[in-house]
């Protein structure tokens, strides 16, 4: 290890240790400032910063020797001041922070009148283990109460935590942990509140990836009961825009894609196709329309529980003419001996398409319509390049920059109307997610 680095380390560690504050360009100096002052616990800081630096630096570890059995006195009486109150958390953590400047001192480099000086261990017997061991049972107790509260997982799942940051495996704190989250989830979904249900269960796998009892028979019960099986039926188009296709069903289309990419646990998205093979299924006839009208007897038969609708009402595409900007620069070499100039024109092209849609969701249960909304999205393309005639190194940076793309044309409105559709489906799908997933 360098010296950089080792004394980074130090550092690293006296500032959790001694909750220190930064590092001074003359540690002696700032250490015998918080001397002083008579914050021992900061000036040892950065002595055994100065000497990390400098291994030779006499005063410094004169100061050393001198503040050592002073900190590691003070630390042992306010442990055992915690003690005395039963505080074992912060006794333990005392304990923690002497092991943790034991650690630096045996890894510290230091000469004492040209001598290496070798450091004494700190000792503190069983009391940290004592002190550990206390401020872990604590919290398991604390624990065990909570768990004994219906609703109260989380508080004992961070009890449980707490005993385990002393130790990992003490006692049985890991499963009754495990025991408290699936209490709960269980009652939820007994109480028929499947996702609440489904979500405290799966806060197992944090702890029990391969599942806790029979947690994950329990998860797949409770989201086949309240999962919703949402069709997507095609927009109506309005805008009469042979030019674009068949927006209706594209528009339907990108709803299911976009809502089976989020990857939802309680929605199943039902494409036209789908809803119309199940139709067959039961002998619906061909001409038997489906439409706000009559999906809710439709969806009783073939399962289906919400129904989305839509309108495209407007595509509107604008295409304004280029602008261009015209301009002139001049420059001379440095010596003065030389002039530069060139005439210039920035060209900006642009296309846009705004793309209007409402839709509806009709839940087939009450026959209502349980959300409504409107969206406007706008697809874009722009392009921007710069011409000219004469000297190149003439022209400023700024307008050189103006050079983004190039002479190319932007997409056409039949791409980004699509691209327009695309978003507008996002917030379709995203609204309907809030609804029936969240």
């Amino acid at each position: 290890m360098t010296m950089t680095m080792a004394r980074s380390a130090v550092i690293s560690l006296c500032a959790s240790l001694l909750l220190c504050t930064s590092l001074m360009a003359d540690d002696y100096k700032e250490g015998m400032k918080a001397y002083k002052d008579g914050n021992v616990i900061e000036a040892l800081q950065f002595f055994l910063g100065q000497v990390t630096e400098n291994p030779k630096h006499q005063k410094s570890v004169d100061m050393i020797k001198t503040l050592l059995p002073e900190v590691i006195e003070l630390r042992k009486s306010r442990a055992k001041k915690y003690e005395e109150t039963r505080q074992w958390d912060k006794a333990e953590g005392e304990y923690d922070r002497l092991r943790r400047l034991d650690a630096v001192l045996q890894r510290l480099t230091a000469y004492d009148n040209g001598e290496l000086v070798t450091w004494p261990e700190i000792d503190f017997g069983t009391a940290q283990v004592e002190a550990k061991n206390a401020a872990a049972e604590i919290a398991y107790q604390k624990g065990v109460e909570a768990m004994q509260i219906p609703g109260n997982a989380e508080t004992a799942i961070e009890f449980f935590k707490e005993a385990r940051k002393y130790d990992p495996d003490y006692k049985d704190a890991k499963t009754l942990g495990g025991q408290a989250l699936y209490n709960d989830g269980i009652a939820l979904i007994n109480r028929g509140d499947y996702k609440a249900g489904v979500r405290t269960l799966w806060k197992l796998r944090d702890f029990f990836p391969e599942g806790f009892q029979d947690s994950e028979d329990r998860m797949r019960d409770a989201i086949d009961s309240a999962k919703i099986k949402v069709a997507v039926m095609p927009f109506e188009d309005l805008t009469l825009r042979e030019r674009y296709g068949d927006v209706g069903m594209s528009m339907s289309s990108y709803v299911v894609s976009q809502g089976v990419s989020a990857e939802p646990v309680f929605v199943d998205f039902i494409s036209r196709d789908h809803v119309y093979a199940l139709m067959a299924e039961q002998d619906f006839g061909a001409s038997d329309r489906l439409d706000p009208s009559t999906a809710v007897s439709v969806g009783k038969l073939i399962g289906i529980d919400v129904f989305v609708f839509g309108r495209i009402s407007a595509i509107t595409p604008e295409y304004p003419r280029d602008r261009e900007e015209h301009g002139e620069s001049h420059a001379a070499s440095f010596d003065g001996t030389r002039k530069y100039s060139a005439r210039w024109t920035k060209h900006h092209r642009e296309g846009n398409v705004r793309v209007s849609a409402s839709y509806q969701v009709l839940d087939v249960m009450t026959g209502r319509i349980v959300d409504s909304d409107s969206f406007v999205r706008n697809a874009g393309e722009v392009a921007q390049w710069v011409t000219f005639i004469g000297d190149e190194s003439a022209i400023e940076a700024s307008v050189l920059a103006y050079n983004t793309t190039g002479d190319v044309p932007v997409a056409p409105s039949e791409i980004l109307a699509d691209r327009a559709i695309q978003m507008v489906s996002a917030a379709v799908a995203a609204s309907v997610l809030a609804r029936y997933e969240d």
